[in-house]
């Protein structure tokens, strides 16, 4: 498949995700006039867009100018599909959710360490949530395997915060990346405070091979059901839960392979600067 139809499947997705009530039929005329605009913009199904800048292509109002224009043909066939079209991508075109996707990226990814910060996104909406998180996803993913020569490390800091029984998407592509990036000289770090919040019923099947893949596992403290859970997910011993449920900070299960390791870790003063106000101990 080319440049433009891999994508295609992305925004596909992507207006799924944000617009969780549109039919099929608005599916449908939604990814022609996405077709129509890549074309208008010189972007067909053959192009590379490797020789491409950022600002040859088309913006979220573009699409959204495209479909209120031909929502004024009262006469269309079609008429209220593309009205209803307008009425969904107003928003994301020009109104309060245009500050997120309506504009050409500004990530430059020719730094060693890029983090995206998503605090913010957590006052909003779900259907923002799970969007912005495939979207965000779906980069990282294409930044591993642009260059298979390349060592990326892709990080996930509270991870469970892209986890929605209700919309799977970003679970998926984790567990997915997870069976695949060691192809592309890629890692993928999961971080999260529970073990729990990946083996509820409606998501197991993700969430148990991100605990399940892992070449290195590190368990620090906790208890209760977490505990119970972790326990029976890793057959635990009796000196190893005891480990995890003294909570003494600093230590921690670390298991490489079949093997497992009780560890210290120490961390020097210096490195406590980097971690500002918020690092303390």
């Amino acid at each position: 498949m080319g440049d433009m139809a891999l994508y295609i499947k992305n925004l596909e997705i992507f207006f799924s995700l944000y617009i969780p009530s549109l039919s099929d039929r608005q599916k449908a005329i939604l990814k022609s006039e996405i077709i129509e605009l890549y074309n208008r913009f010189d972007i067909f199904w053959d192009t590379d867009i490797s020789k491409l800048s950022n600002t040859d292509f088309p913006i979220i109002s573009d699409l959204y100018n495209q479909i209120a224009e031909k929502a004024k043909d009262k006469k269309g066939s079609y008429y209220k599909d593309y009205d209803d079209l307008s009425l969904f991508l107003k928003d994301i075109a020009i109104g309060s959710d245009s500050f997120l996707w309506n504009g050409h990226t500004s990530i430059k990814a020719n730094s060693r360490c890029i983090c995206l910060d998503t605090k913010d996104l957590q006052n909003s909406p779900d259907n923002i949530i799970s969007t912005q998180y495939f979207n965000m996803l779906q980069w990282a993913w294409e930044e591993i395997v642009k260059n298979p020569n390349e060592r990326v490390l892709l990080i996930c800091d509270e991870a469970y915060l892209m986890i929605d029984p209700k919309v799977p998407q970003s679970l998926v592509f984790l567990r997915n990346a997870a069976k695949g990036v060691r192809k592309y000289e890629g890692g993928i770090a999961i971080i999260s405070h529970s073990v729990v919040d990946f083996l509820d019923p409606a998501i197991k099947m993700y969430g148990q091979p991100l605990l399940d893949l892992a070449t290195f596992k590190i368990i620090m403290g906790t208890d209760g059901q977490n505990l119970a859970e972790t326990k029976k997910l890793y057959n635990l011993t009796d000196a190893e839960e005891d480990l995890i449920l003294s909570k003494r900070r600093g230590q921690a299960l670390m298991m490489i392979g079949s093997k497992r390791l009780q560890v210290q870790f120490e961390i020097p003063d210096y490195k406590f600067k980097y971690m500002g106000s918020a690092g303390g101990r």
